[in-house]
């Protein structure tokens, strides 16, 4: 499982919402691969998570209704199930 949240955590520091520098993208992330871990299996409930990070914990404006801001969110989204199914 630390494999999975790794990616987690890759995908995280890539996608990079607040924009600081990539050297230190993946300490500032590591924190939320294992919260939408748990939701792997639901995408309605690790999309509310990832607005809900977004939000409440990196305190960054999101609106639901920009379909820039929603399409970004649903690619974070769907690049974590990516990385998380078996192969």
């Amino acid at each position: 499982m630390n494999s999975i949240i790794e990616k987690i955590n890759c995908i995280l520091a890539l996608w990079n919402p607040i924009g600081v520098p990539q050297e230190i993208a993946m300490d500032e992330y590591k924190d939320y691969g294992s919260e939408l871990f748990k939701y792997i299996d639901n995408p309605d409930l690790l999309m509310n998570c990832l607005e809900d990070i977004l939000i409440n914990k990196l305190e960054l404006e999101y609106d639901l209704t920009n379909e820039i801001h929603l399409q970004d969110l649903k690619d974070v989204r769907d690049n974590i199930i990516q990385v998380c199914k078996p192969k």
